[in-house]
């Protein structure tokens, strides 16, 4: 393998384990063990933006608490499941046995039979945690299960399940929640799981690290970043807004232009063309790598574009001084 493919690589296996995302993976790793213990059901829900590391805290989830074969049957502590776009009221039941791999009947129209054999296999594969990716696609525009329905469902699969129940997705997931004053009075308070704040200097030196992670890869394999790594962590965060998830679309696709080529030193103009490949999510009025100085005011505008058009709430300096 040359050095530039193994470049690439190491990159798109990178998973950066941050602050922010360390912080929500032990408080839901807390509750599974809970929950695998015996302990009070819970409802969890985790809300953030696309590209802030909810998959990657989900597939951490997954790979903790593997299905395995335990004396000839399969074990299936923590089952993901997928919520397609679109769904129906026949799906929500149907996605859970598809996720744990049961064969659907092939008549469906009887919701009461469809549960009991729902809770029937969820009992037989010793399930206590169900995790639900993209639940937020129950509360988009055009969805054909009413909010308040989908909410009574939930909450009678805990209920009669008796198990713990994860729910990730964008912050329209709210709408489900308020909904339901049951459900929501069951659930615990919403997590968010937001970019980091460029504003907070705590929050920026931990962008910073992510960064400097990135750049100490390629200046392993032969490929230096010759850009200050204050320049190049400003820059970064002028495209991200904070978001990891799209610093790491920045650095695949830098690896990617270098990955026909022999070692050699990446410049201000390399990061560029490589910006220009990502759809960022920063301020448009101010694109990454186009200017070799950027003003906090840039980086502020930076964070709050990406909250603002993912409906979070921009928190005040005030509540950043008091928490810092």
């Amino acid at each position: 393998m040359t050095q530039a493919k193994a470049l690439r690589k190491a990159i798109e296996t990178c998973e950066l384990q941050h602050p922010a995302f360390r912080k929500h993976a032990q408080v839901l790793l807390g509750r599974i063990d809970d929950a695998l213990a015996g302990h009070t059901p819970r409802i969890e829900w985790v809300v953030g933006p696309s590209r802030v590391g909810k998959s990657m805290l989900i597939n951490l989830l997954a790979r903790t608490y593997p299905a395995q074969r335990v004396e000839g049957k399969k074990s299936v502590p923590v089952l993901v499941v997928s919520v397609p776009a679109g769904i129906s009221p026949s799906m929500l039941p149907s996605s859970v046995l598809t996720a744990l791999g049961v064969p659907l009947p092939q008549k469906t129209s009887n919701t009461g039979l469809m549960s009991l054999r729902l809770l029937d296999q969820l009992r037989l594969a010793g399930t206590k945690v169900i995790v639900f990716e993209e639940a937020s696609h129950l509360v988009e525009p055009g969805a054909r299960v009413p909010p308040r329905g989908a909410a009574d469902w939930f909450k009678e699969l805990s209920d009669k399940a008796g198990m713990t129940i994860f729910m990730f997705g964008v912050p329209r997931l709210e709408r489900l929640f308020a909904s339901n004053e049951q459900l929501r009075t069951r659930a615990s308070t919403r997590r968010e799981f937001r970019p980091y704040d460029a504003r907070n200097p705590q929050e920026f030196r931990d962008f910073a690290v992510c960064v400097n992670t990135y750049a100490q890869l390629f200046q392993k394999h032969g490929y230096p970043i010759q850009v200050s790594i204050e320049t190049l962590v400003q820059h970064c965060y002028l495209l991200s807004g904070g978001l990891i998830g799209i610093l790491s679309r920045f650095m695949q696709e830098l690896a990617c232009m270098v990955s026909n080529e022999a070692p050699r030193a990446l410049h201000f103009h390399d990061c560029a063309l490589a910006a220009e490949s990502v759809e960022g999510t920063g301020h448009p009025a101010h694109p990454a790598f186009m200017k070799p100085q950027v003003s906090p005011v840039e980086l502020t505008q930076a964070h709050i574009h990406t909250l603002e058009t993912n409906g979070m709430s921009v928190p005040s300096l005030s509540k950043l001084q008091a928490a810092a």
